[in-house]
């Protein structure tokens, strides 16, 4: 009876560990799983979130094959709920629209974090294969301990937070090299079968895996030499037959999670090709052929640390002397992989991912041969707790450096935090970016791109309307300060700076400046205008050219038909403006009064009502007015005005005290040309 309460406390204590490394795995990967959105920073991600993005719409072949794609299909599962589930809560409107590209910056952020919470799930789920698959064939405890240390391994954690398949392959590899072992104990139908499927399932997650089947070649020799007493490696039919079967079936369920490379065969071959040629190229962490040693120092440092390196070691040779079939299984996929990749030009550390938990296993033996030879000079009476103690001082050293280290995906981004800075620090400021994406706020942003500030000088800003300017270290390509925007911080006034080499914040360093544009400072050619609440104080009106490195308002040029006449429009509040449904008009009229184009919009379409204007403050927002095509050559009038949007009626205009005509500001005429053939 006390046996049988021992075994059942037994179970429960194992259960509740597993439960417990899950969580904490899964916490540690999912933590901080919004990082750096709604910008884009990892490029694999975007590569995959556009093909699966098609997908969501119904088109289920893949655009490239640069992987599989079973990987693919299931974020696709997960973003149909997502999406489902966006309609049903509001956060998507009717019809829903995706994106065409999420390269660098993506307008579904949400469905970002759906996907990279899978990648956490999966990374979890490798964690616990260790610990129940991998403890029932090499030991619980070895299990547990090596799910604890791939658990708390930064390296893992960090390709967690990514929406790419390196981590799902880490899954699938360790499940596939387990059912191999699992061949090589038991070697029947069901172990066969097994290891076929999941095989299929490891390269159908990425085409490197694909030499984890390897491993189960080697368990079926090693099991019928075994069974044979070293007469044959199981190329009698009757066993040959068994391997023959799993490899079909690996293959079959390859096909069945990639099967357009069937049917898309051509377009595969090219893209593999194309694959395998990129291996010979610059991009990478490291180059040059066979570099093994940067593979050793890399794992050592980063891949599975100094300490579980170590105790891997240890397993091995731990192992070796219980069973060398199994050593030579288990590592006959990493050996394998590394080989592999040793022989290319180029290098992605990220490929050996699908080894770390078998080699983490192996460390998790070696803690484990390490207590069992230390239990000789351990009195009985004391070794649960001694155990304990050494899993302690085994763990806590890596899980407060894996706790900052998972910590650091939670940190704002310096890019997200400076513009919300703006946008409630500085409200109605037009903002010049060196960032090519900007944050919006209800598809509306406050800033405008700069490719790279110090071409323009900072009274070209002030004339363009610009009150801040802001700069990353992405584009000067360092943390500090070049001598190019030297005159900047002269003439104008550095107001904050978000990020640093040394900083709390994710991203790049972002500094804003001041250009000096004020109520005060505006060069007013005109009496202001009274509009309602608002003192319209200067419009400027022309030709808007569309420079690569950003777009320039030409005043007084002439618009061709088909583009667009730039207008921007400089405002002021004298005083608190009550709340109310403020509308913006903007009519081109002809000589006849006839209105051939318009544009009605609230105030910074939207984004900073006139109530929410401090008064004083210059508020300067873009007005620019789209013409159509058909626009014959002319000379034509702009006017703009101010109306409630609930009772359609207009707001008074005044100019000096006079009210003017149908409560509307003249703001002259624009010479309108022939549409070029661009737009025409």
């Amino acid at each position: 009876m006390n046996q049988i309460s021992s075994t059942r406390q037994s179970r429960l204590a194992l259960i509740g560990c597993v439960l417990g490394l899950s969580l904490g795995a899964f916490w540690l990967r999912a933590w901080g799983a919004g990082w750096s959105l709604p910008y884009v920073d990892h490029p694999d991600e975007p590569a995959v979130v556009n093909q699966v993005l098609r997908m969501v719409e119904g088109r289920l072949s893949p655009d490239t094959f640069f992987y599989p794609t079973l990987v693919k299909y299931l974020l696709a599962l997960v973003l149909h709920v997502h999406f489902w589930w966006g309609m049903q809560t509001g956060l998507y409107n009717a019809p829903l629209v995706l994106p065409r590209t999420t390269d660098f910056y993506t307008t579904i952020p949400e469905a970002y974090i759906w996907g990279r919470l899978l990648t956490a799930v999966l990374g979890t789920g490798a964690v616990v294969a260790l610990v129940v698959w991998g403890g029932r064939l090499l030991g619980w405890w070895a299990g547990l301990v090596g799910a604890a240390l791939l658990a708390l391994a930064p390296w893992a954690i960090t390709h967690s937070h990514y929406i790419a398949v390196d981590i799902p392959a880490a899954l699938t590899g360790t499940l596939a090299l387990l059912a191999a072992v699992h061949v090589l104990r038991y070697g029947n139908w069901s172990a066969y079968l097994l290891a076929g499927t999941l095989v299929g399932l490891a390269a159908g997650t990425k085409y490197q895996n694909a030499l984890v089947a390897l491993s189960v070649v080697l368990a079926h020799a090693c099991h019928w030499w075994h069974v044979s007493q070293g007469r044959q490696i199981g190329l009698a039919p009757h066993a040959f037959v068994r391997l023959a079967s799993a490899g079909l079936l690996s293959i079959v369920v390859f096909l069945l999670t990639s099967p357009y490379i069937v049917l898309h065969f051509d377009a595969f071959r090219r893209d593999f090709y194309t694959l395998i040629d990129s291996y010979g190229g610059s991009r990478g962490d490291i180059s040059g052929r066979w570099p093994l040693w940067r593979y050793i120092r890399f794992l050592w440092d980063v891949g599975l640390q100094p300490v579980p390196f170590s105790l891997m070691l240890v397993g091995i040779v731990a192992l070796v002397r219980r069973s060398p079939a199994t050593v030579a299984v288990l590592l006959a996929f990493p050996l394998a992989l590394l080989v592999t990749l040793l022989r290319m030009e180029t290098h992605f550390f990220r490929n050996v991912l699908p080894a770390q938990p078998i080699l983490m296993l192996f460390a998790g033996v070696g803690a484990v041969a390490l207590w069992e030879a230390l239990t000789h000079y351990v009195p009985t009476r004391v070794r649960p707790v001694a155990a304990t103690t050494a899993l302690l001082l085994l763990l806590l050293p890596l899980f407060f450096p894996t706790l900052a280290h998972s910590a650091a995906f939670a940190r704002p981004d310096s890019r997200v935090a400076a513009q919300e800075w703006v946008r409630r620090e500085w409200p109605g400021t037009r903002v010049a970016s060196e960032l090519s994406h900007f944050v919006q706020w209800a598809g509306v942003s406050q800033s405008t791109y700069a490719y790279y500030l110090p071409l323009r000088p900072l009274a070209w800003y002030q004339q363009q309307g610009y009150g801040l300017l802001l700069a990353s270290s992405d584009r000067r390509r360092r943390w500090d300060w070049t001598e190019a925007y030297t005159p900047f911080l002269t003439e104008g006034t550095l107001v904050a700076t978000f990020g640093g080499e040394r900083s709390a914040y994710r991203g790049p360093r972002i500094d804003l400046i001041a250009t000096g544009l004020t109520s005060e400072t505006l060069d007013i050619a005109s009496a202001p205008v009274n509009v309602g609440p608002l003192q319209l104080l200067a419009v400027t009106t022309g030709n808007i050219l569309r420079h690569t490195t950003g777009p320039e308002l030409m005043p007084g040029e002439p618009v061709a038909a088909g583009t667009v006449v730039g207008i921007t429009a400089f405002w002021q509040a004298t005083a608190a403006v009550p709340p109310d449904d403020y509308m913006i008009f903007v009519h081109l009229r002809d000589a006849q009064g006839r209105i051939l184009a318009q544009r009605d919009t609230p105030p910074w379409q939207g984004l900073f009502p006139p109530d929410t204007w401090p008064p004083g403050d210059l508020v300067v927002e873009s007005l620019d007015l789209p013409l159509p095509d058909t626009l014959a050559p002319g000379a034509y009038q702009l006017v703009l005005g101010l109306y409630d949007g609930t009772q359609y009626t207009r707001f008074p205009a005044f100019s000096g005290g006079t009210r003017l005509p149908a409560d509307e500001v003249d703001l002259g005429t624009i010479e309108v040309t022939q549409a070029t053939e661009e737009y025409g």
